[in-house]
């Protein structure tokens, strides 16, 4: 009776060992995870800092905010292609980086679209405080019923709702639009009514950029603006992602000249739109083959 116990709890002792080690293994790869998704936000806001040419600081980037990988992007993709109007759904930090790309680029106007007159009253001292108001048309209505098509189903708890139509009248010719809002709780597939409300609206070589990718509702709603509206879709595997939606036949952009500070153009990248222009979107283990 006593050996088999002895042998029993010496049997219990090795899975308590081995889980343990196990339970640490994965502590360890978790934090390692962790680590590296921080670090990659700290080095994307300390490039973004460097890129903007303002006196205060930027809003907290944490929580609902756009995140610094995808506002350095931004900056970058704008001051680099240098779109005349752009619109965004949903103020806050990206309206301030959008601005400034603006005017050191010395042309074009934000057409900003917001619900909140809290958060647009924020956005708008921001702007103020930085001489950035003139860059920036912002325009705030509460949301509404939306009639036109959606993806929200008719029986659903939430109805459509959207940013007031009238808020477009007289937008025009739009380089980017940049999708933000309204907030996912509003109704299912809440962003949808982006694009079917600007298709007309856009630039012949424009580009629709969709922030938080990383949610299903949100990859949904771009599946369907590909496939309507005639744009190739493509995910970046930022923190909370981002799709970018692009037309096969769109006049070729020639790339701005980037400051040498910030990393002259290698011979290597030639065919990498991308990193043409100072984005490099691929994977790490993409750009270490790259380097191979």
């Amino acid at each position: 009776m006593s050996d088999t116990l002895a042998t029993e709890l010496k049997a219990m002792e090795k899975r308590l060992s081995q889980s343990g080690n196990d339970n640490a293994v994965k502590v360890t790869r978790d934090l390692i995870i962790i680590q590296n998704r921080l670090y990659a936000q700290l080095e994307s806001l300390s490039w973004l800092q460097r890129r903007l040419k303002i006196k205060g600081q930027l809003l907290p980037l944490r929580g609902w905010a756009t995140s610094p990988d995808v506002l350095l992007r931004l900056h970058a993709h704008i001051m680099a292609t240098r779109p005349q109007v752009i619109v965004e759904f949903g103020s806050g930090a990206s309206t301030l980086v959008i601005a400034d790309a603006l005017r050191q680029n010395g042309v074009g106007k934000l057409i900003s679209i917001e619900h909140s007159d809290h958060y647009g009253a924020q956005t708008l001292g921001t702007l103020q405080a930085e001489s950035l108001e003139g860059w920036v048309d912002l325009r705030i209505g509460d949301l509404e019923a939306w009639k036109g098509e959606h993806l929200n189903p008719e029986d659903a708890e939430k109805p459509s709702r959207w940013y007031p139509v009238s808020l477009l009248e007289g937008v025009e010719n739009v380089g980017l639009l940049w999708v933000d809002g309204p907030p996912g709780a509003t109704c299912l597939f809440s962003r949808y009514p982006a694009l079917p409300a600007l298709a007309d609206k856009l630039s012949p070589n424009a580009e629709v950029w969709m922030d938080d990718t990383i949610r299903q509702e949100e990859k949904d709603i771009c599946e369907r603006w590909a496939a309507d509206h005639g744009f190739e879709l493509e995910y970046y595997p930022l923190e909370k992602g981002l799709g970018r939606l692009t037309r096969a036949d769109a006049p070729v952009v020639a790339p701005a000249p980037m400051p040498q500070a910030e990393g002259a153009v290698r011979a290597s990248d030639v065919g990498h739109p991308e990193r043409a222009l100072g984005l490099d979107f691929s994977l790490p283990e993409e750009q270490d083959k790259d380097k191979r």
